[in-house]
C-alpha cells in the first residue's frame, strides 16, 4: 500500500508555516451528536455512566493491563465526562497489595454521594474483587468530587450458625446507590466456603463507610443441611421504594427498595429463574416472586420503579432453540409484586439499566445478539418497540448504559475494540431522539418480540447478618488517558488497534497533508493523540515532536526519504504486547479469563458481568 508523491514544489519549511497560519486560524467545529472513545494503552470498558448534580457524568471502568511476569493488573479506571465526552479528570485507583496478594477491584457500579443538604460530596464505587479466600470480598472505594481517594473499605465475615465455619471466599458488589437517608447500599453474590453456595447479599454503610449492617439472604426452597449449601442466589440491581399502602388489604409497605436477581439450585436439575424482593429500610424481605420461563435459565438484570408507580423488571432468558440470549421484561405492581404483562425481545441482550424517558418511555443499551455493535432498544410502555439500531464497526462494539438528556438526546457508554488506544477503549455514543446520528455507523438490526405468558412463582427469602469490615490503604493516579472523537468526521478503518503506516497521523490508511495537520494540531493545540501513538514518530527516533511534521511535509512535497517500517503497508506496533481483539469470542476470552479465578460455575450466575 505504497503512496504516490505528489510533484515536489514547496520547500517544507514554508509549508510548515502557511499549515501554522492556518492552524492558529481554525477553531473546532463538534458535532452535538457524535461518537468518541478514550482510553489508555490498556483495556478499558465502561461498566455503568453516573449523572451528576453539575450535568455532567461520570463513567466507571476497569483498566486492565497484562504484565508477562506478574500477569494481569487490575485497577478502577474513573473518569469526569461532560455531553460532548471530554474528559474533564481522569484517575487510576488500585488498592495495595497486601499478603503478596495484588489488589486488583474490577469496578461495576459508581454513584455521587450528596450530603444531607443535597450537596454533592463525591463519588463511591463497588463491584468485584479479584483477591480469593478472603472472608472480606465486598468493597467499596469513596473519592471526593474530583476522584481523589477518601476511603477502601472491605466487608464479609463468617455465617453465625452454630457448628459451622461457612466464610465467604470470593464476592461482587452489583450496584450502589445512595438512599434517601444518606446511606450507601450495595446488593450483590457471594461464594461461600468450598463451593457450598451462592448467597446475595445487602450491605448499608454511611458515607463514611462504617457499617450499619451487612445481610445475607437465602431461597427457601433450596435450604438443605446449611445456611447457603446448593443453592446460587444472586442480586443485580437495587432501586429505593417508597411507602405505600396495600390496595388489596390495605396494610401499609414501609419504604424500602426493590431488588432483582436470580435463585437456582447449584446442582442439576436446578433452574435459574428470575427473582424480585421487597425489603424494608432494614433489608427484611416484605414480598419476594419468581418470574420468567419454567423450562429454561432466566436471570434478573435491571429494576426500575417508573413515574407511573409501576415496577419494570429486565432478565437474560436463556433460548431453548440455542439461539443467543433474548431480553425479557416483566412489569409488576409495586406492592405485592404482582405480574401485570411481559415481553421478550428476541435478537437483543441488554447490558445495562432500564431508563425511563422524559415522555415515558423506556431505553435500553446492550448489543445485537447477532452481530458485534453496541445497540440501544427504545420502547414504549406497552412493549412495542419504537427503534432498535447498532453503532459499531469492524471489531467488538457493546454499550452498557444509556440516558436521556435534557434536549432529548440518547447519551450512551460501553466498549469498542475498533476504535482504540488499548485493546478495548471505553465508547461513548450520542444520538438523536430517534437514535440516528447523521454522519457516522448506524444500523438497523434485526429484533423480534414476542409476549410470553409465563406465571409468576411464590418464593420466600431468610436472612442472617454479618459484621466484619476492615480499612486499605489505596492510590490513586492520573493515567494516560487519550480521547478521539470518531465521528462526525473522518472515521478510522478497523484495522487491528495497534497496525499503522508510520507518519499517517489520521489512521485513514493514507499519508498526506492531513497528517501534518494533525500533527500539528495534537503538538500546538491539544488535539487528539495519533493511534497508536507511534504512527505520529514520522522519522522514528522514538519521540513526537515537530521534527517530524517537517520530516513528513519533507517526504510528502521535497523529494524527502520516506519513514520507516511500517510504512510500505499497515502492521503491527513492535511495541506493543497486548492483544488484539477482533471479534467477540476474543473479547470474551480475554475479559472471562481475568475474572473466573477458577470458579467455572460463576460464568452463568455469579460472576453476573460475563453472562454476556
Amino acid at each position: 500500500m505504497s503512496s504516490s508523491n505528489p510533484q515536489r514544489f514547496m520547500p517544507a519549511s514554508r509549508l510548515l508555516g502557511f499549515l501554522l497560519l492556518i492552524l492558529g486560524m481554525s477553531m473546532p467545529v463538534m458535532a452535538q451528536e457524535h461518537m468518541s472513545n478514550f482510553g489508555t494503552p490498556g483495556f478499558e470498558m465502561s461498566m455503568e455512566m453516573t449523572p451528576t448534580s453539575d450535568g455532567n457524568y461520570v463513567t466507571v471502568s476497569p483498566v486492565i493491563r497484562f504484565n508477562t511476569t506478574a500477569g494481569p493488573q487490575l485497577k478502577i479506571y474513573l473518569n469526569k465526562i461532560d455531553d460532548n465526552s471530554d474528559v474533564i479528570w481522569s484517575r487510576k485507583i488500585g488498592q495495595m497489595p497486601t499478603n503478596n496478594q495484588p489488589g486488583n477491584q474490577l469496578p461495576l457500579s459508581v454513584v455521587e454521594m450528596v450530603d444531607a443538604a443535597g450537596t454533592a460530596i463525591g463519588y463511591a464505587i463497588t463491584g468485584y474483587n479479584l483477591q480469593v479466600n478472603s472472608p472480606d470480598p465486598i468493597f467499596i472505594v469513596t473519592t471526593d468530587l474530583n476522584g481523589h481517594v477518601l476511603q477502601f473499605r472491605t466487608y464479609g465475615g463468617v455465617i453465625p450458625i452454630p457448628g459451622a465455619n461457612i466464610a465467604p471466599v470470593r464476592g461482587v458488589g452489583n450496584k450502589i446507590i445512595q438512599n434517601h437517608q444518606g446511606e450507601l447500599v450495595v446488593v450483590g453474590s457471594i461464594l461461600l466456603t468450598d463451593n457450598v453456595g451462592i448467597v446475595p447479599f445487602m450491605l448499608n454503610v454511611n458515607v463514611d463507610l462504617g457499617l450499619n449492617f451487612m445481610r445475607l439472604y437465602h431461597d427457601v426452597r433450596f435450604f438443605n443441611n446449611l445456611f447457603g449449601f446448593g443453592s446460587g442466589v444472586n442480586f443485580d440491581d437495587i432501586v429505593v421504594a417508597p411507602p405505600v399502602d396495600d390496595p388489596q388489604t390495605g396494610a401499609f409497605l414501609p419504604e424500602g427498595y426493590l431488588i432483582t436477581g436470580g435463585t437456582r439450585q447449584m446442582n442439576p436439575p436446578g433452574i435459574a429463574e428470575t427473582l424480585v424482593v421487597r425489603t424494608d429500610l432494614g433489608g427484611n424481605p416484605l414480598k419476594s416472586g419468581l418470574y420468567g420461563p419454567t423450562f429454561t435459565d432466566s436471570k434478573g438484570r435491571a429494576i426500575e420503579l417508573t413515574s407511573t408507580g409501576l415496577v419494570k423488571v429486565v432478565s437474560h432468558v436463556v433460548e431453548v432453540t440455542g439461539a443467543p440470549l433474548s431480553t425479557q421484561i416483566f412489569t409488576l405492581e409495586p406492592v405485592n409484586l404482582n405480574l401485570i404483562h411481559q415481553h421478550r425481545y428476541h435478537g437483543f441482550i441488554s447490558h445495562g439499566d432500564i431508563r425511563e424517558t422524559m415522555n415515558g418511555e423506556f431505553i435500553l443499551a446492550g448489543r445485537g445478539a447477532f452481530d458485534n455493535e453496541g445497540a440501544v432498544l427504545r420502547i414504549k410502555n406497552n412493549g412495542n418497540i419504537i427503534f432498535y439500531y447498532g453503532y459499531g464497526s469492524t471489531n467488538v462494539e457493546i454499550l452498557t448504559d444509556a440516558h436521556e438528556l435534557f434536549d432529548g438526546t440518547i447519551f450512551s457508554s460501553g466498549v469498542t475494540t475498533t476504535w482504540c488506544y488499548g485493546p478495548a477503549d471505553e465508547y461513548i455514543v450520542r444520538t438523536l431522539p430517534d437514535g440516528t446520528l447523521p454522519g457516522c455507523p448506524v444500523h438497523s438490526l434485526n429484533i423480534d418480540r414476542s409476549t410470553p405468558q409465563d406465571p409468576p412463582r411464590i418464593t420466600d427469602m431468610i436472612t442472617v447478618l454479618v459484621d466484619l469490615n476492615l480499612n486499605h490503604e489505596v492510590a490513586d493516579v492520573t493515567p494516560d488517558t487519550i480521547k478521539r472523537r470518531i465521528c462526525p468526521g473522518p472515521i478510522v478503518i478497523g484495522v487491528p488497534w495497534d497496525w499503522f503506516r508510520r507518519a499517517d497521523f489520521t489512521r485513514d490508511q493514507q499519508i498526506n497533508v492531513a497528517d501534518p495537520i494533525g500533527s500539528l494540531d495534537k503538538l500546538f493545540s491539544g488535539g487528539p493523540e495519533a493511534i497508536p501513538a507511534a504512527a505520529a514518530d514520522a522519522n522514528g527516533d522514538g519521540v513526537h515532536d515537530i521534527s517530524d511534521v517537517i520530516y513528513t511535509l519533507s517526504y510528502l512535497f521535497s523529494g524527502g526519504v520516506a519513514p520507516t517500517a511500517p510504512f510500505e503497508q499497515v502492521g503491527p506496533d513492535p511495541e506493543q504486547t497486548e492483544p488484539n481483539l477482533f471479534g467477540l469470542s476474543d473479547f470474551f476470552e480475554y475479559f472471562g479469563s481475568q475474572m473466573r479465578g477458577g470458579d467455572q460455575r460463576a460464568d452463568l450466575y455469579f460472576l453476573d458481568i460475563i453472562d454476556f
